[in-house]
């Protein structure tokens, strides 16, 4: 009786949430092979000392951004005035022409290409 109870009876697996995180590098890792970063842009924006990477995730139509913001990687004084925009687009990384496009405009629309 007991091996015919215990066939079709379903598992419920719990996870701790040590467990989840754990998981978490790994969700990400597949997450970013699926919907890769595509890098548009990146450089000095005007009015900034900190350098700035703009990316694009097709499949989710997200942008995102970062900041690379370390002692000692602030923009160099030889490169002149910070008011200066000394962003580039990126187009060895697969950024369409269209991204590109967005990403000038939604920096142009922040102020970052002023100055």
């Amino acid at each position: 009786m007991d091996a015919q109870h215990s066939r079709g009876h379903i598992m419920h697996k719990t996870y701790s949430g040590q467990s989840l995180t754990l998981l978490d590098p790994l969700l990400s890792r597949l997450l970013s092979i699926v919907d890769p970063k595509i890098e548009v842009m990146s450089g000095y924006p005007a009015n900034c000392s900190v350098w700035l990477t703009v990316y694009y995730q097709r499949k989710s139509r997200q942008w995102s951004y970062e900041w690379y913001d370390r002692v000692g990687y602030h923009r160099p004084t030889e490169l002149g005035s910070s008011m200066e925009c000394l962003m580039r687009e990126v187009s060895d990384r697969g950024a369409s022409h269209q991204e590109h496009l967005i990403a000038r405009r939604a920096m142009a629309e922040s102020v970052f290409f002023e100055a």
